[in-house]
């Protein structure tokens, strides 16, 4: 079974179409990449698939997009289905609210709705002191845990 099925899948800004009928199964567990050059749509494509497109004023989807045979348009949640198809891009890509509002965007997708909570959970200090993200990551960086190839990642 596909993981991810794109039907007939187009998006619009406005009066231009920067989408043009795109059919795609992903199945599971499997690596896909996107190539193509600057602009083609690779980008847009991928946030159509948790719904980053939502929040642009003026964009328009037609077609479908089934995460294991369910339209995402029509459900889960949608936090719910950020929860299950995270993006990392190359560039930043904030969502298009204040910077505290996009560093505490994860822990509220988890249920932390006190901004004391949110604060100690690092939005704050990251707002107020930006060079910490960069130490952030590093620890980061530094502290992922090494897996076997065959051990289940979940």
């Amino acid at each position: 079974m596909d993981k991810l099925t794109i039907s007939n899948l187009s998006l619009f800004y406005g009066q231009s179409q920067a989408l043009h009928d795109i059919s795609l199964a992903i199945p599971g567990r499997q690596i896909m990449a996107f190539i193509g050059p600057s602009g083609c749509g690779k980008s847009t494509l991928l946030k159509s698939l948790n719904r980053m497109n939502d929040l642009v004023p003026g964009c328009r989807i037609t077609g479908s997009i089934c995460l294991e045979d369910q339209d995402i348009s029509q459900g889960p949640d949608v936090n719910l289905l950020r929860r299950r198809v995270g993006m990392v891009f190359q560039k930043p890509n904030p969502f298009p609210m204040s910077i505290y509002d996009n560093v505490a965007y994860g822990p509220r997708a988890h249920g932390i709705r006190n901004r004391k909570e949110l604060d100690a959970a690092g939005a704050k200090v990251y707002v107020e002191r930006p060079e910490k993200i960069i130490d952030l990551i590093t620890e980061d960086i530094y502290s992922v845990k090494k897996i076997d190839a065959t051990e289940k990642i979940e």
